[in-house]
C-alpha cells in the first residue's frame, strides 16, 4: 500500500497530518512525498530547528498534542516518522504547468508507488 504525501505549506504543523504520517510509517506503507510547486507557495523542508521545536512542545498547541497522544503516538514517534519521510527525495507536481508536464510528473509519482499485492 502507498501514501502520497502532498508537501504543502503548514503540513508539519497540522496534528492530523502528523498522525497520518505516523500511521503510514507504523503500517509500513510506501510513502511518496510530492512537493506541490505553485508560484507564490513553497514547502519548507524541516531542519534540525523544527525537530528541536517539536521536542520542546512548540510545534503543536495543547489541542494538537492531545490529538497526537489520543491516537497513540508520542512526540518521539512523530519525529521519527517525519525524519523517515524526508530520507526520501520528493517528487514534484506542478498543477499550473502544461498537461504534458503534469502527466509526466504523475507518471513519476505512480512509478514510485509499489503495486498493491
Amino acid at each position: 500500500d502507498n501514501m502520497v504525501l502532498l508537501l504543502t505549506p503548514g503540513l508539519l504543523w497540522r496534528p492530523w497530518c502528523l498522525v497520518e504520517i505516523c500511521v503510514a510509517t507504523k503500517a509500513g506503507l510506501t510513502i511518496v512525498p510530492v512537493e506541490i510547486q505553485r508560484p507564490g507557495t513553497s514547502f519548507k523542508y524541516p531542519e534540525e530547528s523544527y525537530y528541536a521545536e517539536l521536542r520542546a512542545g512548540r510545534v503543536l498547541d495543547y489541542a494538537g498534542q492531545h490529538i497526537v497522544e489520543r491516537e497513540g503516538f508520542t512526540t518521539e514517534d512523530v519525529e521519527d516518522a517525519v525524519r523517515q519521510v524526508f530520507l526520501l527525495i520528493a517528487l514534484p507536481y506542478s498543477p499550473h504547468k502544461s498537461a504534458n508536464v503534469r502527466q509526466a510528473e504523475v507518471r513519476d509519482i505512480l512509478n514510485r508507488c509499489l503495486p498493491c499485492v
